[in-house]
C-alpha cells in the first residue's frame, strides 16, 4: 500500500483531531456515510464525553481536501484508514461508522495490529450481508443524482437547490456509489469485540432484519437497538445513540458543549 501523506505535525489526513486530549481514556473513530465530510458528524466531538477523545475519517475529495482525487475502492480507502490510525492505538478504541461507513470501519478493523474494544455499525448491513442493487455510479451526472435523491433523505434540499454545492459533492458522492457498488466481502475471521448495530425503523435501505447479522461476524456480543426514522435517523436521536457509546465505555459524563 502507498504510504499516506502526512501533514507538518506528523498527523495523517485521514484522522483529523478537533479536540487533542493527551490524557483521554478511550478515542472514538467516527466514519461518515458516503458523500459525506467529517463535518456530518463534528457536533460528537463535543458532545459525547469528556473523557472520550472523538477523531473524525476524512476521505479525499471533500472538505479540506476538496482538491485531492476521491478514491473509489472500499478497501484501499479502508487501509490508508487504518494506517492513519495506528498512532493511536496507545488506549483503548472503538469505531462508529454510518451507512457505507460502517463497512469502511469494519475493512480497516481487520488491517489494524489490536482489536477496538467496540464496535458500532449505523444504518448498513453487514458486509457479508450486502443485498445487490442496480448500480447507478456509472449513469449521466443528472440520472446520477436523480437516483441518489429518489433513495436517500439525508440531502437537505437546499444543497440539491445549489449548483456550485452539487458540483463539488458530485465527484466525491459518485466515487463512493462505486466503491460501495464493487465491494464483495473477502471471507474473515470474526471480531472479537462488542457489536451494536443501529438503525432507522423506517430504513428501506437497510431493513431492521439485516441489523442482527452483524453478530454473525463476532464472536462476542451483538445487540441490535432501532430509532424512529430512516437511513438518516442518527441525525434526531444522537443525543440518545451517544448515551449507548458513552454506557459501552463504562462512563455516564456528558461533554460540556456550549453553544451550538
Amino acid at each position: 500500500m502507498t504510504p499516506t501523506a502526512t501533514g507538518p505535525s506528523g498527523a495523517s489526513p485521514w484522522i483529523k483531531r478537533p479536540r487533542v486530549l493527551p490524557d483521554a481514556a478511550a478515542r472514538l473513530f467516527l466514519v461518515p456515510h458516503g458523500g459525506a465530510g467529517p463535518s456530518a458528524l463534528a457536533r460528537w466531538v463535543m458532545e459525547l464525553a469528556p473523557e472520550i477523545e472523538v477523531c473524525l475519517v476524512h476521505l479525499p475529495g471533500r472538505e479540506s481536501r476538496r482538491k485531492e482525487a476521491p478514491l473509489d475502492d472500499l478497501r484501499t480507502i479502508a487501509g490508508h484508514v487504518a494506517e492513519g490510525m495506528l498512532p493511536l492505538l496507545d488506549r483503548p478504541f472503538a469505531f462508529l461508522g454510518h451507512s457505507m461507513g460502517a463497512i469502511i470501519a469494519y475493512e480497516a478493523a481487520h488491517r489494524l495490529p489490536q482489536e477496538p474494544v467496540h464496535f458500532f455499525a449505523s444504518a448498513s448491513p453487514p458486509p457479508h450481508r450486502m443485498e445487490d442493487e442496480p448500480p447507478v455510479s456509472h449513469l449521466p451526472d443528472d440520472a446520477f443524482l436523480a437516483e441518489v435523491r429518489r433513495a436517500y433523505d439525508g440531502i437537505p434540499d437546499s444543497v440539491w437547490d445549489d449548483p456550485d454545492m452539487m458540483a463539488l459533492m458530485l465527484p466525491p458522492l459518485r466515487a463512493d456509489f462505486h466503491a460501495y457498488e464493487h465491494y464483495r466481502w473477502p471471507e474473515r475471521p470474526r471480531l472479537s469485540c462488542p457489536v451494536s448495530a443501529f438503525g432507522g425503523t423506517e430504513d428501506v435501505l437497510v431493513p431492521t432484519r439485516s441489523l442482527a447479522a452483524w453478530g454473525e461476524l463476532t464472536t462476542g456480543e451483538c445487540r441490535v437497538r432501532t430509532f424512529d426514522g430512516g437511513h438518516f435517523y442518527l441525525t434526531d436521536v444522537r443525543a440518545e445513540v451517544q448515551r449507548l457509546v458513552r454506557e459501552e465505555f463504562g462512563l455516564t459524563a456528558v461533554a460540556t458543549t456550549g453553544k451550538g
